[in-house]
């Protein structure tokens, strides 16, 4: 028998309930998604043409991923935030180079939040976002981020 995920990540009646700490990191990564948006708006923008069909690609990617984050916060009874009208670059983004920058960034910042989301979620819902997790990890390596050991958790990577 193949059962279908429901909106809350269960497969079934044995549905684990949110925690606190899970529907904060649900919101954290929502949120994280919805600057994710924003800056693939303008990695696509100001990334030259090699990095267009990459950045649409991750665009329509990271919509639906906010939208899937958005309805698991509401079947959890929750109000999913609301986007910003824009957000504060981590630096200017005014060449190719400097895009795939952001990108490789964003990547890099949402493999932490789902990293948080992994340590929180319920057992039933971890191997779930550890697939985030992981496929966040392998984005921000394709836009050009080093590889790190622990994606997401920069504290546990080697000292130099």
């Amino acid at each position: 028998m193949t059962t279908t995920p429901s909106p809350s990540g269960s497969t079934g009646a044995s549905a684990a309930p949110f925690s606190t700490a899970e529907l904060g990191a649900l919101t954290a990564a929502l949120e994280a998604e919805q600057a994710a948006l924003y800056a693939y708006g303008l990695v696509g923008a100001r990334g030259g043409p090699p990095s267009r069909a990459p950045a649409l690609a991750a665009l329509r990617a990271h919509t639906l991923q906010r939208d899937l984050l958005a309805s698991r916060l509401a079947a959890a009874g929750r109000r999913p935030p609301a986007g910003e009208p824009a957000y504060a670059l981590p630096f200017e983004v005014s060449s190719a180079a400097t895009a795939r920058a952001l990108a490789a960034h964003v990547e890099t910042a949402l493999a932490a939040h789902y990293a948080d989301l992994v340590a929180a979620a319920a057992p039933g819902r971890r191997r779930e976002a550890a697939g985030w997790l992981a496929g966040a990890a392998a984005a921000a390596r394709r836009w050009g981020a080093a590889v790190t050991p622990f994606p997401g958790l920069p504290e546990r990577a080697p000292s130099s």
